[in-house]
């Protein structure tokens, strides 16, 4: 039984290469799941830093009649949302993927 390893919900014995249990339906988990789920989680504070950030520069610099001085601030402030923002897309795109669609069999 090298070719087989126990299910995560049920126990039973499944191929290695099956995606779903035989007997229950359950998918294996994948690492890169969690790893997705932690770069969103830095990835979201940073967006709503860098939209407060660029909102206030813009907005400060509006009133005081600086807007040329604080430009390299605020195309600095609008790379690190476009970077965040990106992220996060793709990480959603790529969760995206791997999700089933409903009605999969569960015991």
């Amino acid at each position: 039984m090298s070719g087989t390893e126990p299910c995560e919900r049920c126990g039973s014995q499944r191929p290695r290469a099956a995606a779903r249990c035989p007997d229950c339906g359950h998918e294996r988990t994948s690492r890169w799941r969690y790893v997705g789920w932690l770069v969103l989680g830095i990835a979201v504070p940073v967006l709503a830093l860098a939209t407060a950030l660029l909102g206030y520069l813009a907005l400060f610099s509006l009133q005081q009649g600086t807007i040329g001085a604080a430009g390299p601030a605020i195309a600095l402030w609008i790379g690190i949302w476009v970077g965040a923002a990106l992220t996060v897309v793709i990480v959603y795109d790529r969760s995206a993927e791997t999700r089933t669609p409903t009605g999969s069999p569960d015991r």
